[in-house]
């Protein structure tokens, strides 16, 4: 359970770290502070949680109220590459350590990161995509994007799938646009789906994106495959329904990201070197695998009620 700052005061000589998601309404980012909160179990320390809710101005004062609380360290997934680098300047001028998860800054100041090759992420499934479409398909489709171009990670992503999906001559990306919350990639790709009807695939950049796509799904009553990225419990559940859609899931793994970046921060203020890009494994996940499904759904539900 995420700590107060009144609570920290009363923490006497006990370590305490600061963790900022990026937005906690994702479950994406929910899992990220699970592996945190067991990894400070384990090594004994104590965390405080905070959210920038995906706004600049959000995690400037969030990183100055970690700042003033006396934190020993930071983990952070930064809102943006440039416009977030002056708070963790600041951070980093107060004496704190910032260990730098999932998103990255354009700063020398930030050499400790832990995350997943993203390019690679979105080519997973684009080759997940291409191979589905031979087998199933016949070798030709097409398929709309619900893509995120205000972070740099999701770009990555987009490429990467974008490059697999080129060298598939049967498969025509028809059209493309930005599906960041859900209500947005519902609405945008009904859009699509109006203006382009033989629209057979969908693929999402993100979790937000993933559920947007099957609302649309829903409300339109398109024949559409979904294919996503992030896990998630609903998305888990999503792949053992087949009315949802959703086909496979490529996604990285949140919980093992939480608990690196707050075992490196712990390390970093005991005078560690922790300089580094850390890179967590990819998984994907698919509705012809059921048994794999099942066991990430009893896994994180375990986790989640802990």
């Amino acid at each position: 359970m995420a700590l107060s700052v009144a609570s920290i005061a009363q923490a006497q000589q006990a370590l305490v770290i600061g963790t900022i998601q990026m937005d906690s309404q994702y479950e994406w980012y929910r899992t990220v502070e699970m592996g945190a909160q067991e990894a400070a179990k384990k090594l004994n320390v104590q965390v405080v949680l905070a959210n920038s809710a995906g706004k600049v101005d959000k995690e400037d004062e969030a990183v100055s109220n970690l700042i003033a609380s006396g934190v020993k360290g930071i983990i952070i997934s930064v809102v943006d590459s440039k416009a977030s680098i002056p708070a963790m300047e600041r951070a980093r001028k107060a004496g704190i350590v910032v260990i730098n998860y999932d998103s990255f800054v354009e700063s020398d100041l930030m050499d400790t990161f832990v995350g997943v090759d993203n390019k690679e992420l979105g080519a997973m499934m684009g080759r997940h995509v291409v191979d589905y479409v031979n087998k199933e398909m016949g070798g030709k489709a097409k398929i709309a994007l619900l893509t995120v171009v205000r972070y740099a990670q999701s770009v990555l992503r987009r490429d990467g799938f974008v490059e697999e999906i080129k060298k598939a001559p049967g498969i025509e990306i028809v059209a493309e646009q930005e599906g960041v919350m859900p209500e947005q990639a519902s609405t945008n790709l009904e859009t699509m789906l109006q203006a382009h009807p033989d629209i057979q695939l969908v693929w999402a950049a993100n979790e937000g994106g993933l559920v947007g796509a099957q609302t649309a799904k829903r409300s339109t009553g398109a024949d559409i495959k979904i294919f996503g990225t992030d896990m998630s419990l609903q998305t888990a559940a999503s792949l053992t329904d087949p009315s949802s859609g959703v086909v496979a899931v490529a996604t990285q793994d949140p919980y093992s990201i939480g608990e690196k970046a707050l075992q490196l921060a712990v390390e970093a203020v005991n005078g560690e070197n922790v300089a580094g890009k850390y890179t967590i494994p990819l998984a994907l996940y698919s509705n012809d695998k059921p048994d794999d499904v099942k066991a990430y759904l009893e896994k994180y539900q375990s986790l989640a009620t802990r």
